[in-house]
């Protein structure tokens, strides 16, 4: 994965822990824009933001999909230590 792209992903999923869906949005769509491969990630990043809309935060649910979508361990890392924030 593209270093940019990696750095972006990070801040998408960092947004989210701290509720900020308009951040999160943005920061996918650059990391998307980079890596097209990251399109899952992406729409499941889109959910999150709708779930912080409708119920201020993040289902457990969905941080557990995040987890599982991703295959770089250190996007991993920034999920387990994001949810837990």
């Amino acid at each position: 994965m593209d270093g940019k792209a990696r750095m972006a992903a990070e801040e998408a999923i960092r947004a989210l822990s701290r509720e900020d869906a308009p951040g999160a949005r943005t920061a996918i769509s650059e990391a998307y824009d980079i890596d097209h491969s990251l399109g899952g990630l992406a729409d499941l990043v889109h959910l999150a933001c709708s779930e912080i809309e409708t119920t201020d935060r993040v289902s457990t649910a969905t941080w557990n999909a995040l987890a599982d979508a991703v295959a770089h361990d250190d996007l991993l890392a920034v999920i387990e230590g994001s949810r837990s924030s």
